[in-house]
């Protein structure tokens, strides 16, 4: 009996540990920035993601899906509900075109030599 109720007791740790864990990787999957006035986004031959600077900062912002108008739409704007001037992952945030609304899966964090090297590439 001593040893059904020890195996019990770990089991019920062991499942509490697994439910911490998940808490932690989905609040790691979807990662937040702060915008800043100070940005450009580089949408030449964007449909799988987008260039971001952001003040310092320089991502790839990768789309759940296609976003087939952002190379060619005249208003970006991206938007967080419940979340104004963020920018987050995991499905969190969408990039808002004039005719689409395209779903950020990940943000990439790259240095601004990659930034500017994956510009030039892009034009």
């Amino acid at each position: 009996m001593k040893i059904l109720s020890l195996l019990s007791l770990l089991a019920i740790a062991g499942a509490a540990s697994t439910a911490h864990a998940a808490e932690t990787v989905t609040d790691a999957a979807a990662p937040c920035v702060s915008l800043s006035t100070d940005q450009q986004i580089v949408r030449a031959n964007a449909s799988e993601n987008v260039l971001l600077r952001n003040a310092d900062q320089h991502y790839i912002v990768h789309f759940q899906d296609s976003c087939s108008s952002a190379a060619r739409s005249p208003k970006l704007a991206f938007t967080t509900p419940g979340r104004d001037g963020q920018l987050c992952g995991g499905g969190v945030s969408s990039l808002r075109t004039s005719s689409q609304k395209c779903v950020v899966s990940t943000l990439e964090p790259i240095t601004a030599e990659q930034f500017a090297t994956r510009a030039r590439a892009r034009r």
